[in-house]
């Protein structure tokens, strides 16, 4: 029968088996993936422990990765300390250090011109720094349960 064939059937026909091939070697590669599906609410660690599984088993982030990843340090570091300094004002607190209201505006400032992603300039680090300092300033990070702050922005 194999006889009557024309060249065509016969390139066909491996072509054929060339596929079965490589659907039965798929297969096989494709057994081996693990799938995990991370739920939670916000703020629950999914995207941390996502992460750490990448460090300890993927051979950490590429350069890329990591220059997105300080981009998300500087904006959160930013938008945590406003959203203290806005939550001051819900809770009535006032700085126990005088004139920190100036650096509450470098802070402030940076967010309204939407650079909060920017690596941090050398006025905004330590305007940041003199307002973490301040006592009522982490009273009111300790009570961020009050207003509208993320759980990670104290730490």
């Amino acid at each position: 029968m194999g006889i009557c064939q024309s060249q065509e059937e016969k390139d066909l026909q491996a072509k054929t088996k060339q596929i079965d091939r490589e659907l039965i070697q798929g297969h096989a590669s494709a057994s081996k993936v693990v799938k995990l599906l991370l739920l939670g609410a916000g703020e629950s660690g999914k995207s941390t422990l996502l992460k750490q599984m990448r460090i300890l088993h993927d051979h950490g982030f590429s350069d890329e990765e990591i220059v997105k990843q300080k981009s998300v340090v500087y904006n959160n570091t930013v938008q945590g300390m406003a959203s203290i300094i806005r939550g001051m004002t819900q809770l009535n607190l006032n700085f126990k250090n005088g004139g920190l209201e100036s650096d509450a505006r470098v802070v402030l400032d940076v967010v309204k011109r939407g650079e909060e992603s920017e690596p941090i300039t050398s006025e905004c680090a330590k305007a940041l720094i003199a307002l973490w300092n301040d006592e009522n300033v982490r009273a009111a990070a300790i009570r961020g349960n009050e207003f509208q702050l993320s759980e990670s922005a104290p730490q």
